[in-house]
């Protein structure tokens, strides 16, 4: 068998888990959707809270307390961007325009 046929064990663990992460991420992927076409003005003011207390959390240091001031600096930013874009790409899938 090639090389490029066979999976190093360690690489099969990351790959078991990358795939478990999509499967997770694609599933609320889809309830987020569904939220979004059944009661859009109240999922985006739910998402909106949310972002305010991952600012909180992350900020005051109340949340990730292993990592340094600027990880969760960045973890924090990460979040917040990422929760913000989650929004935009389901008013683009549902074809929300406002």
């Amino acid at each position: 068998m090639a090389e490029d046929e066979t999976v190093d064990p360690v690489r099969a663990v990351e790959m078991r888990l990358r795939a478990r992460l999509a499967v997770v991420e694609r599933a609320a992927w889809f309830g987020f959707v569904q939220a979004m076409r059944d009661r859009p003005d109240e999922t985006r003011a739910a998402i909106e809270a949310e972002r305010g207390r991952c600012r909180d959390g992350f900020g005051s240091g109340a949340w990730a307390k292993d990592l340094t001031a600027a990880e969760r600096a960045l973890l924090g930013a990460e979040v917040d961007a990422g929760l913000a874009q989650l929004v935009e790409d389901a008013r683009a899938e549902i074809g929300d325009g406002t």
